[in-house]
């Protein structure tokens, strides 16, 4: 099996070509490994872009990531900083994830539906300066969110030419306000490391559960350090490259609040 742009990333992709944007890509190279530009047989079921979604793949072989290059032309990254706005209010549920600079002197920005659609980060990864990068939700990558052109043409017509379709009056495109960047508040480190413990609840070890769910761990919040708690303690540490230990301190408490999901 071979890599194929899911339908939906395609004809956006299209939209966007004639629009005098750029196409960055959509199937990843040799460098891409996981994630939405590697199509679902590539990746296991635990990779971040399967594992906040439980509906199947609508196929298997699609890639559903594209990466739209605005080229820095100040009319097209108005587009995406409208597209982001759009994200945050809750519209176009086939999209789940954004990262991209669609403001110009501002930080490089990553949202994602899975954080909650309110939540904007300052994205900590390289590149994405001239292009976004847009992903879809595997199994709906088929369904077109008309990103950047409306669903069809208005018709007025008049009494001299009733049947004549007429040529929209295009709306000026301008730049959404970029927002202030409130780095993401995280809770006071309780001040003492939390241990293996499957006998008793901790009300500590709870509010850190709670906050890997919302990363995409599976793991129960409640309370209880039990075995699954510990596993998925040290693959986090592992993944972020802390010190592998199996116990919560204060970098692996700040690390699930500071830390970029990857």
């Amino acid at each position: 099996m071979q890599c194929q742009c899911a339908s939906a990333v395609a004809a956006e992709m299209a939209d966007w070509l004639k629009m005098g944007g750029g196409n960055s890509g959509c199937c990843g190279n040799k460098a891409h490994t996981f994630g939405f530009h590697c199509p679902a047989f590539k990746v296991g079921v635990q990779d971040y872009s399967r594992r906040h979604e439980k509906a199947k793949p609508h196929n298997m072989t699609w890639a559903c990531a594209g990466d739209f290059s605005h080229r820095n032309k100040p009319e097209l990254r108005a587009r995406h900083a409208r597209l982001l706005a759009r994200l945050m209010r809750g519209e176009l549920p086939m999209i789940c994830e954004f990262i991209g600079t669609p403001w110009k002197g501002k930080p490089t920005y990553y949202w994602a539906r899975w954080l909650g659609v309110s939540t904007l980060q300052v994205y900590t990864g390289a590149g994405h300066d001239h292009w976004s990068h847009v992903s879809w939700w595997r199994s709906r990558a088929h369904q077109r969110g008309h990103l950047w052109t409306p669903k069809a043409l208005p018709f007025d017509p008049s009494p001299e030419q009733p049947d004549q379709p007429v040529n929209p009056i295009p709306t000026p495109v301008r730049p959404a306000p970029a927002p202030a960047f409130v780095p993401v508040a995280f809770p006071r480190y309780p001040g003492r490391l939390l241990r293996f413990q499957p006998d008793r609840p901790d009300p500590d070890v709870k509010l850190w559960q709670k906050r890997m769910r919302v990363r995409g761990w599976r793991l129960a919040a409640d309370g209880f350090f039990g075995p699954r708690t510990r596993t998925v303690v040290r693959e986090f540490q592992r993944e972020k490259r802390l010190g592998v230990d199996g116990v919560i301190g204060p970098l692996t408490w700040r690390a699930a609040w500071l830390i970029k999901i990857t």
